[in-house]
């Protein structure tokens, strides 16, 4: 266990694999025990499943950054703009949470792509949207998400 919090309500353990975060909350009707033997149970398939995850994330962030994504779809990029930063399990569900961010070590990139016109473009990728909030995905079963507040 990376991290555990008795101060606040719910009690939350962290932990961490790789470079994501793994977040159980638990209280006294739910406790500790119960609720790590939960997440358990999916955290091996939550994670199998970062990929489409994060396409179905890129879908909602392409509604607030339609600039971005229309540029990076047009060259292929080397590195994901978004990451999966934790998976949580709240108290109110035995199914994980995603919460996606954009890659803080994201480094600029370039490529060339044709224009309507058939003409050859040179597209910059110089920074990622500058937009803090975090995109949550709930994952309902094997390859199942939709988004949450």
């Amino acid at each position: 266990m990376y991290g555990h919090w008795l101060h606040c309500e719910p009690k939350v353990c962290e932990f961490q694999h790789g470079e994501t975060m793994i977040y159980v909350s638990y209280n006294d009707d739910n406790p500790m025990h119960s609720r790590l033997e939960i997440a358990q149970k999916t955290i091996n398939a939550a994670f199998g499943e970062f990929e489409n995850v994060l396409a179905f994330a890129a879908h909602i962030s392409e509604q607030q950054n339609p600039v971005f994504w229309q540029n990076a779809k047009r060259i292929s990029l080397k590195q994901r703009p978004l990451i999966v930063f934790s998976v949580r399990y709240p108290l109110e569900s035995d199914l994980p949470i995603y919460e996606i961010s954009w890659n803080p070590i994201f480094e600029p990139e370039s490529g060339i792509a044709l224009s309507e016109e058939c003409i050859e473009e040179a597209i910059q990728i110089e920074e990622l949207p500058e937009d803090d909030n975090f995109i949550y995905v709930k994952r309902l079963g094997a390859f199942q998400y939709e988004q949450v507040a």
